[in-house]
């Protein structure tokens, strides 16, 4: 995402009272603030450089990718008290990967009586104070996942009354039949009698796989046909899941396996579920892609559009060091330059109308990007689908970003990593990124109140109304339907966005619709 060619980029980093081009940019990552005052005037390809045993040289050629890779994951040793083990012989890219997987695995518990350990809120004003601000993206990233301090890798709860927000498949167990039944419905669009990855992205407690898997049994899709692989960074999270799905019968991953999955368990129909870090490590097969408030936690970056006696051009929003303050405390700042994310964003943006919508401020998710090309190649490729689920907008919404905390609003900046970050979805740039390629077609986004309803929602809750005999529970089931469908509450600010390979455009959009979408784009 960033441009081939930095000689146009400029911006400041702070090294020993020196700033610098992007033109040093990678080489200064190498060495971020380990130098000592007393050599600022040595070459710098001769300082001591991050990697032990090695040095800078012009003819050491670490990438772009291997150096912000490095220096992410160093970060997150760092607030561990954790080193990765080199040799000189190993890969760069190796030795860091290698290191991530196992952080994220098992992340390090803090040692009991540990009363003077960095909070994440000091350890992000020390890197602040060390190298400049940071990206927003940057921000909610170790915010949400670093796995030491982060809010998703150390706050044990998060979903529910008790916790700090709560999700459509804890309300009722109608809206996870209902998704199950049209996954069930597109699957005999396809014909296909082969194995069936079943894949979620950010599962949360598994209340909703638990309630897809309970139907799939209904309908004979059994451990025969079916696997289960669930996309979570966060342990605590794994193990929750685990606890729902499996009866707490799962079992880690030994680190010095090859196997990409960090966790692996059975179900109790006997399907199998395995766990991932990332998506790219869940194996290639038909695959039903489920992703039910996923997109909305991932990290954006946000740009604003500042005119000039040049022309328009695109700033980003970041976040710095709260002067005013003595206790760690940060404040939002926009870019008197432009950074390398905000040219690129810029040059492949600028005009894009549909898009941007006349707006002077965006907030766009690279990560989103990333995934999303993953789910367009993968059913492309290995055949297959998607439902996506979030609340959202298409491109008319500005500043979304946002924290919650016991269900109130809480400021983002304050006590970092004790509540949820998240933003509303472009649904615009979404459809984008998964189409971008021709590898997949989007149908929709529609309201969720629209699709529940299209899926029967009302005669299913009858049904269960019905069979209650419990009027406690028959309130509780009403009450939760008018809570997912309700246009006031959830229903029309949630929406869904349906995925599938682009060469079922015409059987899809004749014949064969697709049940709660228009496919009429």
């Amino acid at each position: 995402f960033l441009p081939s060619n930095c000689n146009d980029v400029l911006f400041d980093v702070k090294f020993v009272g020196k700033s610098f081009d992007c033109n040093h940019i990678f080489r200064y990552t190498l060495t971020e603030m380990v130098n000592k005052p007393e050599v600022k005037d040595e070459p710098i390809d001769k300082r001591k450089c991050k990697f032990p045993e090695e040095r800078l040289s012009p003819t050491l050629a670490y990438s772009f990718s291997q150096c912000f890779l490095y220096n992410r994951i160093n970060l997150e040793l760092n607030l561990c008290n954790c080193t990765i083990p080199t040799s000189p012989k190993e890969s760069v890219n190796r030795r860091a990967i290698t290191e991530l997987k196992n952080l994220r695995r098992d992340p390090p518990k803090e040692p009991a009586g540990t009363s003077d350990r960095r909070t994440l809120a000091e350890a992000l004003h020390g890197r602040i104070r060390a190298t400049g601000p940071m990206t927003v993206a940057t921000y909610m990233r170790e915010v949400l996942l670093n796995p030491a301090a982060g809010y998703y890798s150390t706050k044990e709860n998060v979903f529910g009354t008790t916790g700090d927000f709560i999700t459509a498949p804890e309300i009722g167990q109608i809206f996870g039949e209902l998704v199950a039944i049209w996954c069930i419905n597109e699957l005999q669009k396809f014909n296909y009698d082969g194995h069936i990855q079943l894949i979620e992205l950010g599962p949360g407690k598994g209340t909703l796989m638990h309630d897809v898997l309970r139907v799939f049994e209904r309908f004979g899709l059994s451990k025969d046909r079916v696997s289960v692989h669930l996309v979570e960074m966060s342990s605590n999270l794994q193990r929750l899941q685990a606890d729902k799905l499996c009866n707490g019968m799962a079992h880690r991953t030994p680190a010095d396996q090859s196997d990409p999955h960090v966790q692996e368990g059975t179900a109790s129909s006997g399907i199998n579920i395995r766990w991932y870090t990332d998506v790219v490590e869940v194996p290639k097969g038909f695959s039903i892609i489920l992703a039910n408030e996923f997109f909305d936690a991932l990290p954006v970056h946000v740009f604003c559009k500042e005119a000039s006696e040049g022309g328009a051009s695109w700033k980003e929003m970041l976040v710095d060091i709260n002067p005013e303050q003595k206790e760690p405390s940060f404040r939002f700042i926009q870019s008197n330059r432009a950074t390398p994310f905000s040219v690129v964003f810029g040059k492949r943006f600028d005009g894009k109308q549909s898009l941007l919508r006349d707006r002077n401020r965006v907030e766009v998710s690279f990560e989103t990007e990333q995934i999303a090309q993953d789910i367009a190649r993968r059913i492309d490729g290995h055949g297959g689908f998607g439902l996506i689920i979030d609340y959202g907008h298409e491109g008319d919404k500005t500043d979304t970003l946002r924290s919650f905390k016991s269900h109130q609003l809480h400021d983002p900046l304050q006590e970092p990593g004790s509540a949820d970050l998240t933003v509303d979805v472009d649904f615009g740039f979404l459809k984008y990124f998964l189409e971008q390629d021709g590898k997949a077609i989007t149908l929709g986004p529609v309201s969720q109140g629209t699709f529940l309803e299209a899926m029967e929602g009302s005669a299913r809750l009858k049904s269960l109304l019905s069979a209650a005999k419990d009027e406690k529970y028959r309130k509780m089931l009403s009450g939760g339907y008018d809570e997912l469908t309700n246009p006031s509450k959830m229903g029309e600010r949630f929406k869904l966005l349906s995925v599938f390979p682009s060469t079922l455009k015409e059987f899809l959009e004749t014949s064969n619709k697709v049940v709660g979408f228009d496919c009429k784009k």
